[in-house]
């Protein structure tokens, strides 16, 4: 996603967005005290945002006096664009997507980690002459948006082990088509992430380059974030928002069968596949003072056009 692109679906509509599950709360507050506060969460379908809904299933956010309701979309530009439009209070999205965003002057405020860098990576078919990331130069790979965190991994990656950047044609396709893809031969190669990840490796299809080492090893990919109005106005919703999410990433880091029982719960996966996908890169501990690598990669790619000050965007309970 470019900036240009993000400023187009800030502008626009989040009719992307489909209310898909409520969380805790009574339907009606009890006239002797006050009702829960009550949130929308952005979320989307992948692995990675299984404490979140581990914490709504297990009733959680219901304990620390939170009404939670969640939308789901592909796109973590959207769920910003929903949340400028007040739609909804708190999302998850990719930090590429917030930097752009801040560059554009969007009041937005990071407020929790919540993965990093993960299993994810440069995959082709397993009949693919591509053995090595340099087999890629002139090759074709598909990613899940332009200008956003897989071109940025991919770029930085390929450029480390030589590849010459110019040759490489880089493809945007949403994450569920890649497999199909790869086999009819409309792609060389393929950035998959879970679940699509598993199901490639089980069709045969092979990693030839990690999305997350050298220059991109352990960066910071993806977290929650809300506006600046929001968290003045509500700060102690989002103290107790951080808190339930610390809580259910150390129970999903003490059991990882947290992970695979809530999965099928928001997504079309089966609880099979569920139990055998690659655990995600979940952070137990939310560290939002090392983003000016991911800073200066952008930079060094052309997704930001100036520097930035990271360290205004974050904020700590």
């Amino acid at each position: 996603m470019t900036t240009t692109h993000l400023r187009a679906a800030v502008a626009g509509t989040a009719a992307v967005l489909v209310l898909t599950a409520c969380g805790s709360g009574e339907e009606e507050a009890s006239t002797d005290e006050e009702s829960a506060p009550s949130i929308v969460v952005g979320t989307m379908p992948l692995a990675d945002l299984a404490p979140f809904h581990h914490a709504l299933d297990t009733g959680l956010f219901e304990e620390a006096g939170l009404d939670v309701e969640f939308v789901s979309s592909s796109a973590g530009a959207a769920q910003i664009a929903a949340m400028m439009s007040g739609d909804v209070h708190i999302t998850y999205s990719n930090f590429v997507s917030v930097l752009q965003g801040a560059q554009e002057g969007l009041p937005l405020r990071i407020v929790r980690e919540n993965n990093r860098s993960g299993p994810q990576g440069i995959y082709v078919p397993a009949d693919s002459p591509i053995e090595d990331p340099a087999d890629l130069s002139g090759a074709s790979v598909a990613i899940n948006s332009l200008g956003n965190i897989q071109e940025l991994t991919s770029r930085a990656v390929l450029e480390s082990h030589g590849v010459d950047l110019a040759t490489v044609e880089f493809v945007e396709m949403p994450p569920p088509d890649m497999g199909a893809a790869l086999e009819q031969g409309h792609v060389d190669a393929a950035w998959l992430v879970e679940p699509f990840l598993t199901r490639g490796v089980q069709a045969g299809h092979r990693e030839v380059a990690s999305a997350f080492e050298g220059p991109t090893e352990n960066l910071p990919v993806a977290g929650w974030l809300t506006t600046e109005e929001y968290l003045a106005e509500n700060a102690d919703v989002v103290d107790s928002f951080i808190a339930v999410m610390d809580q259910a990433m150390a129970e999903a880091e003490d059991d990882p069968g947290v992970i695979a029982e809530a999965i099928p719960g928001y997504t079309e996966i089966d609880p099979q596949l569920a139990s055998e996908l690659s655990p995600p890169a979940l952070t137990p501990t939310s560290d939002l003072t090392d983003f000016d690598v991911l800073r200066d990669l952008m930079l060094e790619y052309g997704l930001l056009d100036e520097e930035l000050d990271v360290d205004a965007l974050m904020y700590t309970p």
